[in-house]
């Protein structure tokens, strides 16, 4: 039987927010279904801070387990990955999502204050795809276009910033001397920080690249321009934009972004994801974050994985993870 359709409660008083988030969080409750069936007796209130991209995965998961766990709520707040560490290491979060790896002065910061390393696993994969509008005739890019038009570091070797379309598309083509629009996401966004690490060789972004705070106005904002470029999950591709095939070299053959390119590790552009859990070495956490990672790491769990456009773990990839938290997963 299935659950009751979430609907939409107050924040939950006395969760503390850092002055460093200095974001508004969209802050989602789901209320108790009294139709859902008990699978076993938990309540209490599931916090989960961090990524966009995650987002609409964390929603589906957690559905699902208030269908089997009626008494909790589940508060949702998807500001981007950054946030993540700041609401673990303030106790604001029982969980944190990110779509890339703690940075190492993440890691310490927190190991400071705990004693301790959060403990992550990976639960999904991931892709970011360059997109464009449908009429760009565009339909490959490097990995030095890339930086060039992102960057003005060149750490990708570039001769020089690529600032309008007749430089990509050829001086035929219907947007020759139109100016190309760079479009992005946010400073507190793990795509933003992985898209920098991997299609800007680790340089940094020009001033002038228009950022948006989550997938869906990228993808919007590409959909509406005819002279904009952007980047997203692969999870939010629609038929209003044009994904490009990325090569990661000049001399190399463009991938398509593609689940099986994704999946045989073909294309280059792909990453983990991950969840975050604040988890003493010598104790477990307390049973609902446990209990929620453990649902997580299932076989009904990961089967919604592709549903909402990502790549679930295979069998050894989750028995790996679950030997990485093992005191913290009751069962599977």
């Amino acid at each position: 039987m299935s659950a009751r359709a979430p609907r939409w409660l107050p924040r939950r008083a006395g969760v503390r927010r850092s002055g460093a988030l200095g974001l508004l969080l969209a802050t989602l409750l789901f209320a108790p279904a009294s139709e859902a069936v008990r699978a076993d007796a938990f309540a209490g209130t599931l916090t989960i801070v961090g990524s966009d991209t995650l987002s609409t995965l964390v929603l589906r998961w957690s559905e699902v387990f208030r269908a089997r766990h009626p008494d909790v709520l589940i508060q949702l707040q998807t500001p981007g990955s950054a946030s993540a560490p700041i609401a673990l290491l303030e106790g604001a979060a029982d969980i944190g999502a990110m779509s890339r790896p703690m940075s190492a002065d993440e890691q310490a910061t927190f190991k400071q204050r705990y004693g301790y390393a959060p403990t992550g696993i990976i639960v999904a994969r991931d892709a970011i795809v360059v997109i464009v509008h449908p009429d760009n005739p565009l339909t490959s890019i490097t990995r030095r276009q890339l930086d060039a038009i992102y960057s003005d570091t060149l750490r990708c070797g570039a001769p020089a910033p690529i600032t309008r379309w007749s430089a990509l598309d050829g001086p035929d083509s219907p947007n020759a001397d139109t100016r190309i629009l760079p479009t992005g996401r946010n400073s507190a966004s793990g795509t933003s920080e992985f898209f920098r690490e991997q299609a800007l060789c680790g340089g940094e972004y020009r001033a002038d690249v228009v950022v948006w705070p989550g997938h869906g106005a990228t993808v919007a904002a590409v959909a509406g321009n005819p002279e904009a470029i952007g980047y997203v999950g692969i999870g939010y591709l629609n038929g209003l934009v044009k994904p490009l095939a990325f090569a990661p070299s000049d001399d190399a053959a463009p991938v398509a972004p593609v689940m099986e390119n994704v999946m045989s590790g073909d294309y280059p552009l792909a990453r983990p994801l991950y969840l975050y859990v604040n988890r003493p070495p010598d104790r477990e956490p307390s049973p609902l974050p446990a209990d929620f990672l453990a649902y997580v790491l299932s076989d009904d769990a990961q089967a919604a994985v592709a549903g909402e456009g990502f790549l679930p773990l295979e069998r050894g990839d989750r028995e790996t993870q679950t030997h990485l938290i093992r005191a913290t997963m009751p069962r599977l």
